[in-house]
């Protein structure tokens, strides 16, 4: 049968990253990011004989016109839409554009309709949402479609059926990784997805799926679980291979919810990088404790350029509070391991997150000053649905909203007895000035600068981070 594929348009002519649990603008970070669950479930579709087609409306600048007229000419029979929290109304736009057109049966992914299946189905024109990891959802239901067979049988959907919204049982999570096929990246268009700055394209490549850690503000385990599933070395360095010499990519992140949780299969993949003479750039996500000076020594000459950690707040009791299991002296130490290592790093402030004061608040942003992190980004504290942070907050009357399209993290949508949401507003902004806009910071990112092209994109990208993430209310 035939399978479209979509990332819906802009939300109001915003541009969204939808990638589990990682939704946030584009703006956010500058960078063009690979929704790499749409091509990994067309691989998997196509691999048992489904015509697949990709429709990523975010690089293609595509109009929910232009998608209806995509819809028109591929006329499938299952239109499978990527959705997110805050995108979620105008999601549902599009979703009654696609309608429209045929009588496709309409399903959906990521984090949200997962957590909120009934509500999904009840507001929209959707007959079905694959709840969360969908490769093989999505093929059972393709496969259920095409032979007119009873959807009742498809573990890990919810679906309507009579007016009422059917719920099926939960389908267990692919117990060995390597056996997905890589993803249908001939069904995209790789040098649209490119790096800040430079503009160089860059891919994901998923490494690992599910994290055993509790965070409470975390959607992870919703997608892909708790329990820590890795792909083989060998197989994601051939799927490296595939990038680099097939696809041209040269810039890869290494997808997962934490990369280094596992020492002895980070210290595989970098070797088996190094004995293959592989010549890319690579950047992960980390936790501050689980890394160490001769782990980070490895990854650097392996060709890691950069690691992501969450740090949160520089406040020990409010780590306490959000379950992260991480310290302030763990923090500080890696990243002036990182520095030693000459590996770059970002570090992820969340404010508003239980216990925040006005004094946590400074305890951070000394914090952001000790580290001395490359980059750093500053977010409201979301409780997203599915979360215990979601629950606590709805428990203690401190959300300001029920509004899905304020649920993103540049907003803030919390107000507690310690501050309110104007406050927290104006801390974040207080922190992005305090770090961006020092000169000696200015001066030192200018002088990594290489190309022309460089230069020129530097006030243009700086511009649209600060009007469309920094000032947004």
């Amino acid at each position: 049968m035939k399978v479209l594929i979509l990332n819906p348009p802009a939300y109001e002519g915003i541009k969204f990253i939808r990638e589990g649990r990682c939704e946030q603008r584009l703006s956010s970070f500058q960078y063009v990011m690979v929704p790499i669950s749409l091509p990994s479930i067309a691989a998997v579709l196509r691999k048992s004989g489904h015509e697949v087609k990709i429709v990523d409306s975010i690089v293609e600048n595509y109009t929910e016109k232009q998608v209806k007229e995509e819809v028109e000419k591929f006329r499938p029979a299952l239109v499978l839409v990527d959705m997110s929290t805050a995108t979620f109304y105008g999601d549902l736009e599009t979703i009654k554009k696609v309608k429209e057109v045929n009588g496709c049966h309409l399903t959906a992914i990521g984090t949200h309709v997962t957590s909120l299946p009934e509500d999904s189905l009840k507001t929209s024109l959707l007959d079905s949402v694959i709840r969360g990891e969908p490769e093989e959802t999505a093929l059972e239901l393709a496969n259920t479609l095409d032979n007119g067979c009873n959807l009742a049988h498809v573990k890990g959907i919810s679906f309507k059926e009579n007016g009422k919204v059917i719920t099926n049982p939960a389908r267990p999570f692919i117990k060995d990784l390597d056996s997905l096929p890589f993803p249908a990246r001939d069904l995209i268009k790789n040098e649209k997805y490119t790096m800040p700055i430079s503009n160089r394209p860059y891919t994901l490549v998923i490494t690992s799926r599910g994290c055993p850690n509790q965070c409470i503000y975390c959607t992870a385990h919703q997608y892909y679980g708790h329990k820590l599933r890795l792909r083989s070395p060998q197989n994601i360095i051939d799927e490296i291979e595939e990038v680099v010499k097939e696809h041209g990519v040269k810039d890869i992140t290494m997808w997962s919810d934490t990369f280094t949780l596992d020492r002895a299969f980070v210290i595989d993949i970098c070797n088996e990088i190094k004995k293959r003479g592989l010549k890319f750039r690579w950047m992960a996500n980390s936790r501050v404790d689980k890394v160490d000076p001769e782990l980070l020594a490895l990854m650097k000459s392996s060709g890691c350029k950069m690691l992501s950690f969450g740090v949160e707040s520089g406040c020990q009791t409010i780590l306490d509070n959000v379950r992260k299991k991480t310290t302030i002296e763990q923090i500080e130490k890696a990243f002036k391991w990182c520095r030693q290592a000459k590996i770059e790093t970002i570090a992820h402030f969340v404010f508003g997150l239980p216990g925040e004061t006005k004094e946590t608040l400074e305890e951070t942003l000394k914090l952001l000053k000790k580290i001395k992190p490359d980059y750093a980004q500053f977010y409201g504290a979301i409780p997203f649905p599915g979360t215990k942070f979601y629950e606590l907050a709805k428990k203690r009357g401190w959300l300001v909203t029920k509004d899905w399209s304020k649920f993103e993290l540049n907003q803030n949508i919390v107000s507690t007895p310690s501050l309110s949401v104007e406050e927290l507003r104006k801390a974040k902004e207080k922190a992005f000035r305090a770090f961006y806009f020092r000169p000696a910071y200015i001066l030192k990112r200018l002088t990594r600068l290489r190309s022309v092209k460089e230069i020129v994109n530097v006030p243009k990208q700086s511009l649209s981070f600060v009007k469309e993430w920094v000032k947004t209310k």
